[in-house]
């Protein structure tokens, strides 16, 4: 992925490369890249460690069975015709404050589009209109999801300090 192609797939996926696996939607890899040296030094742990840690297993296999699901679904749900991503309609920050700083740590233009396609998509819909059909994102594998690989590091700080805290 080269740097003229930051609009389409973000900044984040443009710095560090995306991890596509065969069926499966594309992940902007964070993961093994993260060091305290390019956050924001209120973001980066006391302890100065941002390891990743393996997934656990029961949810690979949970996500396995809820993938096709979610591939079937989000075509039909309504927010494609209005121009959001996967991550746009799935990490919403309403429901989960782990979201809020997940978006706190991706990059300003990342940050932008998203807000830029929540606005337009409000706006389509008090007009009842739907976004041109170039503009839509209904194929759920050709997406890349920037929103998850930070907000699974997120998750994995917060359990992290729980454990430290429970010790």
């Amino acid at each position: 992925m080269s740097l003229t192609q930051v609009g389409v797939a973000g900044k984040t996926a443009a710095r560090f490369g995306v991890q596509k696996i065969p069926g499966r939607m594309a992940v902007a890899k964070i993961q093994h890249d993260l060091t305290p040296n390019m956050l924001p030094k209120r973001q980066v742990p006391r302890s100065g460690r941002i390891d990743p840690t393996p997934p656990n297993a029961a949810f690979q296999a949970l996500e396995k069975v809820i993938f096709p699901f979610m591939r079937w679904y989000y075509p039909m749900s309504g927010q494609c015709e209005y121009g959001l991503r996967f991550d746009d309609w799935f990490y919403n920050q309403a429901n989960d404050r782990d979201v809020g700083v997940a978006l706190s740590r991706i990059d300003d233009i990342d940050l932008q589009l998203r807000n830029f396609r929540g606005f337009r998509a409000a706006q389509l819909a008090i007009e009842r209109q739907v976004a041109p059909v170039e503009e839509r994102w209904e194929e759920i594998v050709d997406e890349v999801r920037y929103c998850k690989p930070w907000y699974n590091q997120v998750r994995r700080e917060k359990a992290e300090a729980e454990a430290w805290e429970n010790y």
